[in-house]
């Protein structure tokens, strides 16, 4: 009978022992025969690329899927007297979807104009951290006492009291990380699990929490897990490192030694990808016809300007990076452009020649762009399968109407094979990690070959390899001439080569413009 012991003091330097552990997943079996010891004081970095696994294997640790086969040990207690599991807090895509809840991800422009949206004190509040139930009778006022403190020490280490007054939808994807980061936090939990957790952070800030994990783990006792596909994502903190590859840990040890092995460099080699990328010097060759064009553009939301008396053009066939620290409004610049927010309408702004809102359909404008974003992701339709997914590229729809024709469906097919995918065509995107589910909206942005491509964050949550395959993708169709880019990235890697002109958003809604 397989058994799962929830605690057991016998080793007392053991933290969480894994003893020819399998789990399951669904209708699979998952890391079967896993042995894996985390002591006390070590922490882990886990590496693997997208849909090695890593997300899965931190589900298994938390107590999230069945352990059906031999032990999880856990060798400590929560606090207040909780099961372990409850002492095991997660930072990761999937929490974020989670608060994210239905809806589609245009609806976050016209959410902020409401004032009954939930604000992120609420999130943060004692009642909701420690889901308490409203109608308990328990006294709670020294817990209560005590979780004030820790906010107040969280708030100060993540520089976020800010945002407290803010609605949820107002943030930015950067800044939503933050507050899962905060929250996380305040449970105090004995293991902090952060996957990806450097993803939507801008660079002042990666710096600023790689100190804070640091400290976290020095002062306060925390011990971590860190999943990384960039060798910089790696605290100075991790003492150990996993390899895990096909649901399964392939390789394990201290962190000196493991950084000489193979596996690691295969995992964590940036080099090879920008390498790659670098291979097509062309410049796109600007046609003098105007994509984009806004006139003294102005964009606030509650009091706080995103956007302050821009003016800018954008020629077919340029390629520009949007560039800012989180918050500073480089999403909804796009999704202004895009009309996706309903503040275009006030603004003066002209796309392929034509001034938005002098008659123009939805179905005009969105046959002519493509698109991917965080809030895309978040809210994505992932009931459909992966084909599906890719072929409602053309209408830049949620939902596949009608029968495709034959040439979208081999379209469509030749971007699954461009980034590996073609195996996976007929497999539900909810079944693929979020790396893979991230390529294949990749896949659905450029299907149509659009006239406008616009790309917020296009790779976050990548590995090397799929980081690769995007940027080659990317290239070709640039060096085409006829597609106008415009990307945002908080990481200097992902700028593709013939990029023409950089735009720098600052927190205020300020804007400097760097043509080439």
């Amino acid at each position: 009978m397989p058994m799962k012991s929830k605690r057991q003091n016998t080793l007392q330097n053991d933290f969480i022992t894994l003893n020819e552990v399998a789990f399951r997943l669904s209708s699979r079996v998952v890391f079967p025969g896993t042995d894996w010891t985390i002591r006390e004081g070590e922490q882990w970095g886990l590496l693997g690329g997208n849909g090695s696994g890593k997300s899965v294997l931190s589900m298994g640790l938390m107590g999230a899927l069945p352990a059906i086969h031999g032990e999880l040990i856990y060798h400590f207690d929560a606090a207040n007297g909780e099961s372990p599991e409850e002492g095991i807090a997660c930072v990761s895509f999937e929490r974020q979807r989670e608060l994210a809840g239905d809806g589609v991800a245009a609806a976050r422009w016209c959410s902020i104009e409401q004032e009954a949206c939930a604000a992120v004190r609420d999130l943060l509040s004692f009642e909701q951290v420690e889901e308490v139930n409203p109608f308990e009778v328990q006294d709670r006022s020294a817990a209560r006492r005590a979780f004030e403190r820790r906010k107040g020490c969280v708030m100060r280490q993540l520089g976020i009291r800010p945002l407290l007054d803010r609605q949820l939808v107002q943030l930015s994807n950067g800044e939503m990380r933050k507050i899962l980061i905060a929250r996380a936090l305040l449970k105090a939990p004995r293991l902090l699990i952060l996957d990806d957790p450097f993803s939507g952070l801008d660079a002042a800030y990666r710096e600023s929490f790689r100190g804070l994990m640091n400290g976290l783990v020095s002062h306060d006792g925390l011990q971590l897990l860190v999943t990384a596909t960039r060798k910089e994502d790696l605290p100075d903190c991790i003492t150990h490192l996993a390899v895990v590859k096909n649901c399964r840990l392939v390789e394990q040890g201290e962190r000196m030694q493991m950084m000489r092995q193979a596996s690691v460099r295969d995992c964590l080699d940036a080099k090879r990808a920008k390498k790659t990328a670098a291979r097509s010097k062309k410049k796109s060759s600007p046609t003098g016809k105007v994509i984009v064009r806004m006139e003294h553009a102005h964009l606030a939301y509650d009091r706080r300007v995103l956007l302050r008396d821009l003016t800018w053009t954008v020629c077919e066939g340029e390629s520009w990076a949007v560039l800012g620290p989180n918050g500073a409004g480089k999403s909804a610049l796009l999704s202004l452009i895009a009309g996706n927010s309903p503040q275009v309408f006030a603004n003066e702004i002209y796309l392929f020649g034509r001034r938005r809102g002098t008659g123009e359909t939805r179905e005009w404008v969105r046959r002519r762009i493509g698109e991917v974003s965080p809030e895309l992701h978040l809210h994505f339709n992932d009931m459909l399968s992966v084909l599906e997914t890719v072929l409602t590229g053309f209408t830049d729809s949620l939902v596949l109407t009608g029968r495709p024709s034959g040439k979208r469906i081999a379209q469509a097919g030749l971007f699954l094979r461009r980034f590996g995918l073609q195996d996976e065509a007929d497999t539900s995107l909810r079944a693929l990690s979020a790396g893979h589910q991230r390529l294949a909206l990749l896949a659905r942005a450029l299907v149509k070959e659009p006239a406008l491509l616009l790309l917020d964050e296009p790779c976050q949550g990548l590995d090397v390899r799929n980081r690769t395959l995007f940027m080659r993708a990317l290239q070709s169709l640039v060096d085409g001439g006829k597609t106008t880019l415009l990307l945002t990235t908080h990481r200097k890697d992902e700028i593709p080569p013939g990029i023409r002109g950089v735009l720098h958003l600052t927190s205020g809604g300020n804007a400097k413009i760097d043509p080439e």
